[in-house]
């Protein structure tokens, strides 16, 4: 597997999933993970688009408030049902939290599979490209898992949040300041008129120049192979639920 994910940014996305799959790999058999809310919106167009492309897709929707070591482990029965091995693919398609289960899942699996990652939310789409570990909560332990996830693709679909939530856009400004981002950088500028002007689609150009200029990505092309730091301020969310239980 690629150590340096290769990250397609595109308006329509989805649509260049297939061939995006194919330029990485000659593999023809593909998992599909995701989580019920963005299967529900995007999964089907997936499916065709891999479809298309001669792929044998499986796929696996959850729908579960938590995801932990527990549901990796009937990720990792569902794989093995499904016979799947080192040769063949896992495609994540969720938000930030599963985008974490999909690339904890890729690595631990048989010594670890290749891996897309297709964030469906604002957050997951920059977390994915500044953090290169994921992190899994074990509730029996009271702990995280953590480890390096190494996805060889990674792809935003720029108009999948067109229709962002005003919490969803409050998450993203949460992260951009845990960054290091104040209110009157450019990036939450962005973040702003989404919020105020409808329909305004994020300039991507400027969060990706902004993420180099801070060091968190070194290339401000998007389309260019973007290496990644190590990261470790994601899950606050779920610290809150092990102090609760």
């Amino acid at each position: 597997m690629n150590n340096v994910p290769k990250i397609m940014v595109k308006s329509e996305g989805i649509a260049a999933i297939g061939s995006y799959a194919a330029s990485l790999w000659s593999t023809r058999k593909i998992v599909l993970l995701s989580d019920k809310k963005s299967f529900d919106a995007e999964g089907a167009k997936v499916l065709q688009y891999l479809t298309i492309m001669g792929f044998d897709v499986q796929t696996l929707v959850l729908n579960e408030p938590l995801y932990t070591t527990a549901i990796a482990n009937l990720v990792y029965q569902f794989l093995s049902d499904q016979k799947i091995t080192k040769e063949n693919v896992i495609v994540g398609l969720g938000d930030e939290f599963l985008c974490q289960l999909s690339g904890y899942v890729a690595e631990n699996y048989l010594g670890g599979l290749p891996l897309i990652q297709i964030p469906t939310t604002l957050r997951g789409q920059l977390s994915l490209c500044t953090d290169n570990y994921v992190h899994l909560l074990n509730l029996e332990a009271r702990t995280f898992h953590s480890l390096q996830s190494k996805p060889e693709g990674i792809l935003i679909d720029t108009n999948m949040i067109d229709a962002s939530s005003e919490n969803s856009l409050k998450v993203a400004q949460e992260f951009l300041l845990a960054k290091g981002f104040p209110q009157s950088h450019m990036c939450q500028h962005e973040l702003c008129k989404k919020r105020r002007i409808e329909g305004h689609q994020i300039d991507y150009t400027t969060f990706f120049s902004e993420l180099a200029d801070k060091n968190l990505i070194p290339n401000r092309l998007t389309n260019h192979d973007i290496r990644t730091p190590i990261l470790r301020d994601t899950h606050k969310k779920w610290l809150s639920l092990i102090k609760r239980r």
